[in-house]
């Protein structure tokens, strides 16, 4: 996880019912152990092969691996009107015939995994993604240290000096969601201390790079730690990590050099009665295929030291982002501004804006496992858990806002739900998954409070 959580906007009431076509005699039918004929899935998931007619391929693959997953059960319907059509083969394919060209509402479950609907489907072929439940990489206990911290000039009187680390994450959905209520370890001393920095963290293994970001905080005066003011002094990588699950390495962050380093400033659209209450990070950074966002400094920080377009971040990519809340911590949204261009050197310095940021989402739920979504996105994926772990992340296409939870998919009610909004125009008819991520430029995250 990348953040500590943070608060967001209450919820608005909106009222609506997804209504459901009546069933539909259909025929569905797998490929057993066979070789496969006909379509072939989407790489990593999405729609394809043309318009849907009387047809319809469905394949369930691993999101991660790509890899099909058998026994996956195939229903159509949502509400209680959800009804099994049969199980994908070990090709992870099911076919369905008898369907008129009307457009589906599809569910696919197999144990292991998040269930996952997709509607309302226009395509002849649908290859959707399945995420593991029981399967998260090992974290790795790293001692991460900070070559030359005591030979920094020692902070002026009044005012300290911090560094805060943050690891980045594959770049897919769950990077976007990150969120910690634990922050990392980090180091602090005042003018009088001299020591270095060296931190133990454990973290998820597959994180490729370890930031340091150093920081000059000045107190104001008062032991209210919310109105600190930081000066970010200093940003440090370390990348091509290869870390182990469950074991022990060290890691030295270096500083980079400040010629290779440039400033970014986040800026408020109407600041003060703007929803973006707060400005965490900075610019996230999109780096060696994985996401990594700025630790949260808090307090009045929205000026940020990012590197320049050369060497190792010759092709980093920059995000804006900016959280809104409602003074509690159990709702908190994040909205983000992707694919910046970083500055070509230090002299020059990056403005980003929260005015170009996608409008935040709600969901309201209308009746025990009806939901409506208000949103401006052009899609937007619902995210639903259960107390005992159980999963179903749904995908809306425009212009679907209603969802009627399918019947038979969960086995009680959930207590948390999100939503991601994305604001990319997709074609119904031949839409790969996995661009979610890398072509959506405006995203909103919103986690809603508990159910």
């Amino acid at each position: 996880m990348l953040h500590r959580a943070v608060p967001s906007m209450k919820k608005s009431i909106n009222s609506g019912i997804w209504v459901v076509a009546g069933a539909l005699a259909l025929v569905g039918c797998g490929d057993g152990d066979q070789l496969s004929s006909g379509p072939a899935p989407a790489p990593g998931g999405g729609l394809s092969g043309g318009p849907l007619a009387e047809k319809l391929t469905v394949f369930a693959v691993d999101a991660d691996s790509g890899e099909p997953i058998p026994s996956a059960t195939v229903r159509l319907g949502s509400g209680a009107d959800a009804h099994s059509v049969g199980q994908t083969a070990s090709d992870g394919k099911l076919v369905l015939a008898g369907l008129a060209g009307e457009p589906q509402f599809v569910t696919v479950s197999a144990p292991g995994y998040a269930a996952a609907s997709w509607g309302l489907i226009s395509a002849a072929v649908a290859t959707i993604p399945l995420e593991a439940t029981d399967t998260v990489p090992g974290n790795a206990d790293v001692t991460v240290s900070i070559p030359g911290w005591a030979d920094l000039p020692a902070p002026p009187a009044g005012k300290y000096r911090m560094a805060r680390f943050a690891f980045s994450r594959p770049s897919g959905l769950s990077a976007l969601e990150a969120s910690d209520a634990t922050p990392l370890a980090e180091c602090r001393e005042s003018g009088t201390s001299g020591s270095g920095c060296s931190v133990q963290l454990s973290i998820p293994s597959d994180a490729t790079t370890l930031m340091a970001v150093i920081a000059e905080g000045d107190d104001a005066g008062t032991a209210e730690a919310t109105d600190d003011v930081f000066t970010m002094i200093g940003i440090g990588m370390a990348t091509n990590l290869s870390l182990r699950a469950f074991a022990s390495s060290s890691v030295g962050i270096a500083l980079l050099d400040q010629n290779l380093t440039a400033r970014a400033t986040i800026v408020q659209r109407n600041a003060g009665s703007d929803i973006f209450q707060e400005v965490v990070g900075v610019p996230g950074i999109t780096l060696n295929g994985q996401l990594i966002l700025y630790p949260a400094l808090g307090g009045m920080s929205s000026t940020f030291l990012v590197p320049t377009a050369s060497g190792p971040f010759a092709n980093v990519k920059l995000w804006a982002v900016a959280t809104a809340g409602n003074g509690t911590s159990t709702d908190w949204s994040r909205s983000y501004e992707r694919g910046v261009a970083p500055p070509l050197d230090s002299s020059q310095a990056v403005t980003l804006s929260t005015a170009g940021f996608l409008g935040l989402p709600s969901i309201n739920e209308q009746a025990p496992a009806r939901y409506t979504v208000n949103s401006s996105a052009a899609l937007n994926r619902l995210e639903f858990m259960t107390p005992d772990g159980q999963e179903l992340n749904a995908m809306l296409f425009s212009p679907q806002a209603e969802f009627d939870m399918p019947a038979g998919v969960l086995n009680g009610h959930p207590t948390d739900v999100s939503v991601e909004a994305f604001d990319w125009q997709l074609d119904p008819e031949s839409f790969a998954f996995r661009d979610l991520v890398r072509k959506t430029e405006r995203i909103a995250y919103v986690q809603a409070a508990p159910l």
